[in-house]
């Protein structure tokens, strides 16, 4: 018998006279086919040093070997580091797990893209790279059977959908970062943030309560502005806290700590002399800003890396992490002095 220089499913199941489908089933070990049939052609696999390329070896064990990675559709608008380099660890670390990443740039009301890809059966699983109270993504994926991670935690009405749910410990975190920023001051804090539809938002706010009540500030006492999405929200809230007598401000992101920087420094305000801010999240803007502001800093890659790493690990049926929790580092710098 002649052997090719590459032989595939098809020369298998001709040269043995099976079908395509016991030669694909005794090749992932899936699938009814006799005993003796599926060591037939393990023989000959081994005999001819088959090596199946990608198509087959996807075709053989019902597999893409791609995975889903959704995004907000707005992303390639704007500057969001924490998204860039979470996405780039995702990528890098399914590419040495032997998998692809598609990207699918989504809005909250529209995720065609998703589910085209999903229709044509395109990838084995799909991570999510925000957690919403509401989502209607997460309903989808949930009603479709389809295997899903999420790069944050989920609600409590989702508990237990997703197969992979990596984050930081936000609560953990924003507490511990909190009591550092207002232990020991008589001054009152403000906390400003924006959409607490975001999960995320959502844990850094119970940190910073938690963080209220242990040091007996009364909650009633201790400001808190939310739905700051844009700079003339954000210089109407900090303008009302100021005339309030209010000259301490932490804000649940790098995008509401610039805002409430460019306010205080439009109302003659200098940082740290006349008004101190802080930040939930650490970036290269805070790191730079003059002054440097203390934040709060969760690694983005490491986030990136465990989701991925714990998600192709359950998809190929290995032990895994449901639930990896990622810690974190206070990093005080000039403007909360």
């Amino acid at each position: 018998m002649t052997i090719k220089p590459s032989i595939t499913i098809d020369d298998i199941a001709r040269e043995l006279g099976v079908s395509k489908t016991t030669v694909s089933r005794a090749i992932s070990g899936k699938g009814r086919i006799s005993a003796a049939t599926r060591e037939r052609v393990q023989a000959y696999i081994e005999e001819h040093n088959y090596k199946p390329n990608a198509s087959a070896k996807s075709l053989a064990e019902n597999r893409t070997y791609n995975l889903a990675l959704v995004l907000p559709r707005d992303f390639i608008k704007l500057d969001v580091p924490f998204i860039r380099q979470t996405m780039s660890a995702i990528v890098d670390e399914a590419f040495l797990m032997g998998y692809n990443v598609m990207i699918c740039l989504e809005a909250i009301t529209d995720y065609s893209s998703l589910v085209r890809t999903l229709d044509y059966r395109k990838v084995d699983g799909v991570i999510l790279s925000r957690t919403l109270e509401d989502d209607p993504v997460v309903e989808m994926l949930i009603k479709r059977d389809i295997p899903f991670a999420t790069l944050g935690t989920l609600p409590v009405k989702y508990a237990g959908k997703a197969i992979v749910e990596a984050d930081h410990d936000q609560p953990g975190g924003c507490y511990a970062f909190s009591k550092a920023v207002m232990a020991s001051r008589t001054q009152p804090t403000a906390l400003l943030g924006n959409d607490l539809g975001y999960i995320v938002n959502q844990s850094r706010l119970s940190g910073f309560r938690k963080a209220c009540q242990e040091l007996v500030i009364p909650l009633d006492q201790t400001p808190i502005r939310m739905g700051i999405n844009d700079l003339e929200g954000c210089r109407e809230a900090v303008e009302d806290l100021l005339a309030q007598g209010i000259r301490r401000f932490v804000c649940m992101d790098e995008d509401v700590c610039v805002r409430t920087m460019t306010v205080l420094k439009d109302n003659g305000l200098t940082i740290p002399g006349d008004a101190q801010v802080a930040s939930f999240s650490d970036t290269d803007q805070m790191k730079t800003a003059v002054p440097p502001v203390s934040a709060l800093y969760f690694d983005a890659a490491e986030l990136g890396r465990a989701c991925c790493r714990e998600f192709i690990h359950a998809l190929n049926d290995e032990s895994y992490d449901p639930k990896p929790l990622l810690g974190y580092k206070i990093r005080l710098r000039h403007s909360m002095i």
